[in-house]
């Protein structure tokens, strides 16, 4: 099976279609950054369009904006788009932004100071 995971960041909203049996199809492109700059130390980008499938497009449109965040699974298929190869991703499965708004559980967030331990402190 050709599978791929990405990681990057949404170039704008995704759209939302519905096909003709009234399914609803997610569409959206991720941004993902080059790992290594080149020969002028510019990092590069690719870009992959991504397509999401059901009940996951109304997910897909609810919480991806422009510029989130996103990790993304699927199968992928090489095409050509005016003589440039473009991978296209049927995705699969993928991960929530992070909603810096939304309140945490974890009490160590945000915070920035540092937790002195001792010895005296630890129970073993």
């Amino acid at each position: 099976m050709r599978q791929i995971t990405i990681s990057g960041n949404l170039g704008k909203d995704p759209q939302i279609n519905t096909t003709q049996n009234g399914t609803e199809v997610a569409n959206f492109s991720v941004a993902v950054r080059k790992s290594r700059p080149d020969d002028g130390g510019n990092y590069g980008t690719d870009w992959f369009r991504c397509s999401v499938w059901g009940k996951r497009a109304a997910t897909i449109e609810r919480f991806f904006h422009k510029g989130s965040h996103v990790t993304v699974t699927g199968t992928f298929e090489l095409d050509e788009y005016d003589g440039n190869p473009q991978l296209n991703v049927n995705v699969t499965d993928f991960d929530l932004p992070d909603n810096k708004t939304q309140a945490s559980d974890n009490p160590f967030d945000n915070d920035d100071d540092s937790i002195d331990i001792s010895d005296d402190n630890l129970p073993f």
